[in-house]
């Protein structure tokens, strides 16, 4: 994601990447999300037990999307678009169909809240510099964002075996502390976001890459609230 930014240049046509158009494209793609997610709550009845079904497309459409962005940025301001549409679907059928268990009724709203904050909060760190983005802090949060992608890689494909991973599913102890430390990683995700967009507009990049970065924060953003959401039904589970 980096690369991008470093290695975009600016053709006479083009104009420079500035502050306010990432933060106002930013607000565009949480407001399509929302939209979406709304949508399919609207339409939750005539979608029926067709909704897992939907939930799935949405998954696979918005990780070749999102794949089609990170390859291609200058894709950007039609794939980020699409990206939000797409995934506000999934959250809003992952939602619909938690919400309608009365044992998590709730907690969708609860996670949502805890995200929102969670990214005021960082953004509050970054801007006020109590927190820097230095090259080893980078370094960190970026090696444990692959450890946990590539985690999550196996028990997708254990799971394809019928064998579950532990720390995902389960409500043990063991499986909330792995919740909680990578809800900690995808906070921390968005300081490496921001820090991105601020060094891409100090290099005047193009200003596509507006596009790119507010999507860059969409992702952290759906991530964050899923795997809030997953620690939440843990701590939940707990208690039943």
């Amino acid at each position: 994601a980096r690369a991008a930014f470093a290695n975009a240049g600016i053709t006479p046509a083009e104009g420079r990447m500035t502050l306010a158009g990432a933060v106002t494209k930013t607000g565009a793609l949480m407001v399509l999300c929302a939209i979406a997610a709304a949508g399919i709550w609207v339409t939750s009845t005539s979608l029926g037990p067709s909704m897992p079904v939907a939930i799935m497309v949405a998954a696979l459409l918005g990780f070749a999307i999102a794949m089609a962005t990170v390859f291609v940025p200058r894709w950007a301001p039609v794939t980020a678009p699409l990206y939000a549409i797409v995934e506000g679907v999934l959250l809003g059928g992952i939602t619909l169909l938690i919400n309608a268990n009365p044992r998590y009724r709730g907690l969708p709203v609860t996670a949502l809240g805890l995200t929102m904050l969670s990214g005021v909060t960082m953004l509050a760190l970054y801007v006020t510099r109590i927190v820097r983005v230095t090259r080893r802090f980078r370094a960190i949060v970026m090696g444990a964002i692959i450890a946990i992608a590539a985690y999550y890689l196996i028990a997708i494909v254990l799971g394809l075996f019928g064998v579950q991973a532990p720390l995902l599913q389960d409500s043990g102890w063991a499986s909330i502390a792995f919740s909680l430390l990578v809800v900690g990683i995808a906070s921390l995700s968005f300081l490496l976001d921001f820090d991105m967009i601020e060094q891409a507009v100090n290099r005047g990049s193009p200003q596509y890459l507006e596009w790119y970065g507010a999507f860059g924060v969409l992702v952290t953003f759906i991530w964050l609230y899923l795997e809030v959401l997953r620690l939440l039904l843990k701590i939940s589970g707990r208690r039943r």
